[in-house]
């Protein structure tokens, strides 16, 4: 029974999800139009199309490229502290910055994952002029190259071991779709938003706004035509019924297209007027009637009913920014609004902020620098650490308030140098000398 139990115990049985393992993009994802590349047309139409959103977005990623990082080495020691600007100096040492690179991680919001292969070089000095082995250092050391964005619209598939979930690497289209180059995940950075079902494709945080876009697409196109109607009016023409008949005649069915194309220019303003004969029926015995042979008018909405829509598309956009707790950003537009209101809204939109870009490191930290770590055959224990800034700046009044409530209890900081520089560090102030006399 012993035997029997450990050898269970090492073997994976179940699995994840439903579909998880097939590789495809949202696999469990139970509508239709949010499943493998229709997910990814969709999500990038609500990015690209709604004002809210892409409002949302760009905050997001202003918030974040702002943040500023650092590296921790393992330890106090001074090799510690050299393999610290060591992952420093690979940092900087890229054809492009981090914060470039972080605005483009950040995509993975709006898709659920994103991807970049790690192109990797030989650190062999600025006197090289490969690019594969070009460098500001001459240590010899394996540094990155660069991380190259590879688009979520690219990615036909995931490639999923069978047996245990593990995500193997990805199937990229090349060539406009006419053949697939699969990727290793050795050589990528993967970033998702979360784990949810061991889905290698991740879950966008656009989601749960989802019924809130469509309904209010649907809603502006409405107010659109509605307003079109009643300003512009619908043009109608009017011709004699043997003009329309299936037997008409070369010369009447001219007619007809040259009628239709005038009512087609009106309707889209590529034409300002239309210029028609002025011949009228005859009745049996000849005479002129008042019915002219072809006719033009603009029909003018009827519609009595005053409907606002206005409060529903607002509503539909507090949806939308409400499921990414962006709501703030809505504040102002309405009577309605505090500050207090405000601040709280913002401080838990900036405490989301902060879980993203914590991600975003520590998937730098696996996925690229204890790789490096492993390439150049270094010692783990000396493995240094990016670490991201704080995101929100901190307020000066709550904590000045909060020291005042320390030294209304005895409690002497000042002669805490460590204390005292972070405390000006929050206020963006350089820190405090230590005499040299000690």
């Amino acid at each position: 029974m012993k035997n029997l139990s450990e050898g269970l115990g090492k073997i994976e049985l179940g699995q994840a999800g439903t579909h998880t393992r097939q590789g495809t993009i949202r696999a469990d994802e139970f509508l239709q139009d949010l499943k493998g590349k229709r997910a990814i047309r969709k999500f990038r139409e609500m990015r690209d199309n709604d004002s809210t959103i892409g409002a949302i977005m760009y905050a997001t990623e202003q918030v974040l490229r702002d943040v500023d990082f650092y590296v921790e080495p393992a330890n106090d020691t001074e090799e510690a502290k050299r393999e610290a600007e060591f992952v420093k100096s690979v940092l900087e040492d890229m054809e492009h910055t981090v914060d470039d690179h972080i605005s483009e991680a950040l995509s993975h919001l709006t898709f659920g994952f994103s991807l970049f292969e790690v192109v990797y070089k030989r650190r062999l000095g600025p006197d090289n002029r490969s690019a594969k082995k070009y460098s500001k250092h001459s240590d010899g050391r394996i540094g990155v190259r660069k991380l190259a964005s590879r688009a979520q619209w690219t990615v036909e598939r995931f490639e999923v071991d069978k047996t245990t979930g593990d995500v193997l690497g990805v199937h990229q289209e090349q060539n406009y779709g006419t053949r697939t180059l699969f990727i290793p995940s050795t050589k990528l950075l993967h970033y998702k938003t979360t784990n949810t079902n061991n889905d290698p494709s991740g879950r966008s945080i656009l989601r749960n706004a989802y019924s809130a876009y469509q309904y209010l697409k649907n809603l502006q196109n409405i107010e659109a035509i509605a307003v079109e109607r009643e300003l512009h009016g619908v043009p109608i023409g009017r011709i004699a019924a043997e003009y329309l008949s299936p037997d008409a005649t070369a010369d009447q069915a001219s007619v007809r297209s040259q009628m239709e194309k005038i009512l087609r220019d009106l309707k889209f303003n590529e034409q300002g007027y239309a210029l028609l004969p002025s011949d009228v029926y005859r009745d049996a015995e000849g005479k002129p009637t008042n019915q002219r042979i072809v006719d033009v008018e603009l029909i003018a909405s009827n519609g009595s009913r005053n409907i606002d829509i206005n409060p529903i598309i607002s509503r539909y956009q507090h949806d939308i920014a409400r499921s990414v707790m962006a709501e703030f950003l809505m504040l102002g537009a309405g009577a309605n609004g505090s500050y207090a209101l405000s601040k709280s809204k913002t401080d838990l939109f900036l405490r989301s902020m902060e879980s993203y870009i914590n991600s975003i490191f520590d998937v730098l930290n696996k996925q690229l620098v204890e790789r490096i770590w492993q390439m150049n055959g270094l010692n783990f224990d000396l493995m240094p650490k990016i670490c991201a800034g704080d995101v929100a700046p901190h307020d000066l009044r709550e904590l000045g308030s909060y020291l005042r409530n320390l030294n209304g209890a005895n409690i002497d900081l000042s002669d805490q140098e460590d204390i005292v520089n972070a405390l000006l560090a929050n206020a963006e102030l350089p820190p405090k000398k230590v005499a040299e006399n000690g």
